[in-house]
């Protein structure tokens, strides 16, 4: 491979991981954002009824 291929390569293979990190970080926002509003709508979630620490 000439050193041109291989770095349109790189740039490609480190164009593809930096847009899935934007799209990871753009879906984590938007479950926070979802969550954010049921919390508003119904409050906080009730407390864990499982926990058997006390």
């Amino acid at each position: 491979m000439t050193t041109h291929a291989l770095a349109g390569l790189g740039l490609f293979l480190t164009g593809g991981a930096f847009f899935q990190v934007i799209a990871f970080c753009i879906a984590e926002w938007v479950k926070a954002r979802r969550e954010r509003q049921i919390d508003d709508t119904l409050g906080p979630p009730a407390p864990d009824q499982t926990d058997t620490s006390k």
